[in-house]
């Protein structure tokens, strides 16, 4: 099924409704952009997909699914926060946010996670939630790092000594190229570098292509881009990929 701009309203609306299954599927959506495309604001941090993931976990507390997308994504912040905390402290305050940031999510986090346990994953899931368990510090069983099949939107660029980011982690093909164009559209063509897109199957990369030569207005010419299609085993969304510090959904950050 193809995403487009009406897909996220219709989700949306009936999200707004009450239905479980679409909070679910919006907040996946969401996942994998910098800011929400129906909310005006700068985008960094937003995290606009944890008020509908929330609301789906609330409306099925046993759901794998739900639960997996929203600690992934608390996992994600953790990290952001502590980096944030590394290079500049300041810069929680600019958000409205302190130093409890970290310690709350990450209680949160683990009690998530060990609802995810007591739910009964499936195997498939095994390796993304080992990786999850050590990020979180309640674990430390090595994950298989050649456990999954993803693909990568990486853009870069450097101030000084600075490396600015942004990372899209997916692993559908038709989702990764609605979440570039919703990246190139918001940042309006990319922070300067040289983005590509990468595809991995079975954690081996099967094939790359530079999406800067095909930026075109509201996103990517995607007739001119051959995206390699993905077989082996799908990283589930919501959780990291092993052994390469990459989080399913988008990530950007300065180091």
């Amino acid at each position: 099924m193809t995403t487009t701009d009406e897909t996220l309203i219709r989700l949306r609306t009936t999200a707004a409704a009450g239905d479980a299954q679409a909070a679910l599927r919006l907040g996946r959506l969401l996942c994998l952009t910098a800011a929400d495309p129906a909310e005006p604001g700068d985008g960094e941090p937003t995290w606009p997909e944890e008020r509908w993931l929330r609301a789906a976990v609330a409306a099925r507390p046993d759901d794998v699914e739900a639960l997996t997308l929203l600690t992934g994504r608390l996992a994600q912040q953790i990290s952001y926060w502590e980096a944030c905390l590394d290079m500049n402290p300041d810069v929680m305050k600019w958000y409205g946010e302190d130093e409890s940031t970290v310690e709350r999510r990450h209680i949160e986090a683990e009690k998530l996670y060990a609802r995810i346990r007591a739910a009964g994953p499936t195997r498939h899931t095994g390796a993304g939630l080992d990786e999850l368990a050590v990020l979180l510090g309640v674990g430390d069983k090595p994950a298989a790092e050649h456990a999954y099949s993803f693909y990568v939107m990486e853009d870069e660029a450097w101030s000084g000594s600075v490396r600015h980011s942004a990372t899209i982690v997916a692993s559908d093909a038709d989702e990764i190229r609605w979440a570039c164009d919703k990246w190139f559209t918001l940042s309006e063509g990319g922070i300067g570098g040289e983005p590509t897109l990468t595809a991995y199957v079975d954690g081996a990369e099967v094939g790359s292509v530079g999406l800067g030569p095909h930026l075109a207005d509201g996103g990517v010419d995607w007739d001119a881009v051959a995206v390699p299609e993905l077989s082996g085993s799908r990283l589930p969304a919501g959780l990291p990929v092993p052994g390469r510090g990459l989080h399913y959904g988008f990530a950007g950050g300065a180091e």
